[in-house]
């Protein structure tokens, strides 16, 4: 496709996708409509119903862009936004997409990425109520940035509030995210170095990035102190940024952070830091340890929970067994990407 907008026909037919229908939504996508436009009353019930509240409901907000070469940008900008709606405690109810793709893009991409948009928002229970889509030569690979709306009652928001003596317990392997990525763009490489069987699990980890289910039944429960998806930087960044920002200090446990196998022998192979990449889908939650005990004794999940550190004073600063831990850098897995680039891997 040229640069510039959308084919008329291919654009009608977009707008078509709107994800889960729901009560409240007065104008949803339609193509040369310049807004959307729901009833607030109608739009925060599944909420109020959810956490069966009947306090006021906060409106929570996020954005955030997909960038990196992951193998589905349309369900992972969904995935990155909801995921981060639901450590405040909010149910997500609406998605909107900025898409940006490269002169030269085929109507099947644009349509894949709104398909696996509208997919996941069905799944999710999230009505799309808009967005924009253009060919544009600013960009050399497609680009997904995504809004997202939430609700949450008063009673049930988490309001970022810890203590010292509080533990930091993660929820989900680590890595999921970045394991996906490397798997997918080393696939041939890696399918030699690794095998097909181990190379399946790793693509399969890559792809459970969704902290919603596990963010709302926490919170539901037992309503912790602070809630927080881990992405660039790792879960490492998402640990410091998090506890750093609350004017805390932070004592980690390196071994106590959950990988799997076949995570740590790619990271080894391609010499970096697993918790240094891209972490979407690891749930990290800070609560008392009364709390945290409870959570991991009554999981009946399959997900790996661990505590991984506890909340100590500003002054004793953020450490990894005992040695500071300096603040997020570049995430790892453009290392990773670019070492599989390499012809001599």
């Amino acid at each position: 496709m040229k640069e510039g907008k959308l084919p008329w026909e291919l654009l009608k037919d977009l707008v078509t996708k709107n994800g889960f229908q729901t009560e409240g939504v007065i104008q949803g996508p339609k193509a040369g409509c310049d807004v959307a436009v729901f009833n607030y009353h109608l739009a925060i019930k599944r909420a109020q119903e959810f956490y069966q509240s009947r306090e006021d409901v906060h409106v929570v907000f996020k954005t955030d862009p997909i960038t990196f070469p992951t193998p589905n940008p349309g369900r992972y900008a969904v995935v990155v936004n909801s995921n981060d709606i639901v450590t405040s405690g909010a149910l997500p109810f609406a998605f909107n997409a900025t898409i940006i793709l490269p002169i030269g893009s085929m109507k099947a991409d644009v349509q894949k990425i709104q398909n696996d948009i509208d997919s996941e928002c069905v799944k999710q229970k999230i009505t799309i109520l808009g967005g924009h889509t253009e060919i544009s030569s600013s960009v050399n690979s497609p680009i997904v940035s995504g809004a997202m709306i939430g609700f949450v009652p008063a009673d049930y928001y988490v309001p970022r509030t810890i203590q010292e003596g509080d533990v930091m317990f993660c929820v989900g392997w680590c890595t999921k995210e970045g394991m996906g990525i490397i798997a997918s763009k080393g696939y041939e490489k890696l399918i030699e170095m690794i095998g097909k069987e181990k190379l399946s699990r790793l693509m399969k980890l890559g792809e459970d990035i969704s902290i919603t289910e596990s963010a709302l039944m926490i919170n539901k429960k037992y309503q912790p102190g602070l809630m927080h998806d881990a992405t660039e930087g790792g879960i490492l960044g998402a640990a410091f940024e998090t506890i750093a920002a609350e004017n805390y200090g932070l004592a980690l446990v390196e071994d106590k952070f959950p990988l799997t196998k076949e995570t740590k022998e790619v990271c080894e192979l391609l010499e970096v830091n697993p918790l240094k990449v891209i972490s979407s889908g690891t749930l990290l939650v800070v609560s008392s340890p009364e709390k945290a005990k409870n959570i991991i004794e009554e999981s009946t999940s399959e997900v790996p929970i661990s505590v991984v550190g506890e909340i100590v004073s500003q002054k004793q600063g953020i450490t990894l067994d005992g040695k500071p831990l300096v603040p997020p850098q570049s995430d790892e897995v453009i290392d990773a990407l670019k070492k599989l680039a390499k012809d001599s891997l």
